[in-house]
């Protein structure tokens, strides 16, 4: 990866939280957190790992997943304002349960009681 890939991966990891968390208006991305940004050789395909909390259990993948779908136009309109690159990528939302698994291990080792 060259350096330039790292800049532009880190500013748009850095933007696309930004823009998710205070401009979507859509219920279905709240509490979406941008976990990495992989942007492709030719700067033209930007692979977005993101994940969630389900504190409530109520909110599914599949709503999320759709909620961003939905989101990628306003999201490349928005990210072509505020990044200076000749061609804003493709946005490609992919879900990283690595959150919800931690989470899911610390609430499992709290739950340990130490024997006597």
């Amino acid at each position: 990866m060259t350096r330039r890939q790292e800049r532009v991966n880190s500013l748009m990891l850095r933007e696309l939280s930004e823009l998710i968390n205070r401009r979507v208006q859509d219920p279905r991305v709240r509490g979406v957190h941008i976990v990495n940004v992989d942007i492709s050789p030719d700067f033209h395909l930007a692979r977005v790992m993101y994940s969630f909390l389900n504190e409530s259990g109520t909110v599914k993948p599949e709503d999320v997943q759709n909620g961003l779908d939905s989101a990628k136009a306003f999201l490349r309109r928005e990210l072509k304002k505020d990044i200076e690159l000749r061609v804003v990528p493709e946005l490609a939302f992919f879900y990283d349960p690595s959150i919800q698994h931690g989470d899911h291990i610390l609430e499992l080792l709290r739950n340990i009681k130490p024997s006597e």
